[in-house]
């Protein structure tokens, strides 16, 4: 009697788990809707974590460009091909050209304070805060464009003197 007793509970829990459909004979075949269990993963089976990865900081347009010139050789000048210039008062990063200065001598700004070249500079190039946002410097020089220079490969602003001191183009070879 205690074995009969235990094999309906036993025979119910077995027709429950494999689903009365399942049972051949009983009508047709259709899965049983039941919970599944998630088996644990076994060591072999354990996920590595995949290492996060390194940020790559977002591309930034080069600032100033090593171009060659047809007197002067290698010049800096801007993406659009201008030549660059430095003023000799500004020896050691000090602003002096402001106001109409700066309207012949239109600043060379960057939008990034880490300007970057299209070639290696044998100098470094860094910006400086003035009215109106971050200037490109080489070597510590302020660089500035000229009014006067319509297009590339023109430099009508060497040797120029204006403003309280005389204009040069800039070089990979500038010294600060």
């Amino acid at each position: 009697m205690t074995s009969r007793t235990l094999l309906i509970p036993f025979t119910a829990l077995l027709l429950t788990a494999c689903g009365a459909a399942g049972v051949a004979g009983t009508g047709p075949s259709t899965p049983a809707a039941s919970a599944s269990a998630t088996p644990a993963p076994s060591p072999a089976a354990t996920p590595v974590p995949t290492p996060a990865p390194t940020p790559v900081p977002p591309q930034v347009a080069p600032s100033v460009f090593v171009a060659q010139n047809m007197g002067l050789g290698a010049v800096l000048t801007t993406a659009q091909g201008r030549t660059l210039y430095y003023f000799v008062p500004e020896r050691g990063g000090q602003i002096v050209c402001t106001g109409q200065c700066a309207g012949a001598w239109p600043p060379a700004f960057t939008s990034s304070m880490n300007p970057t070249a299209n070639a290696a500079l044998p100098g470094q190039l860094g910006a400086i805060a003035r009215p109106g946002g971050e200037q490109v410097t080489y070597d510590r020089w302020p660089l500035y464009t000229f009014v006067a220079d319509s297009g590339p490969d023109q430099t009508h602003g060497l040797g120029v003197f204006a403003f309280g001191g005389k204009w040069f183009v800039a070089t990979p070879g500038l010294q600060p």
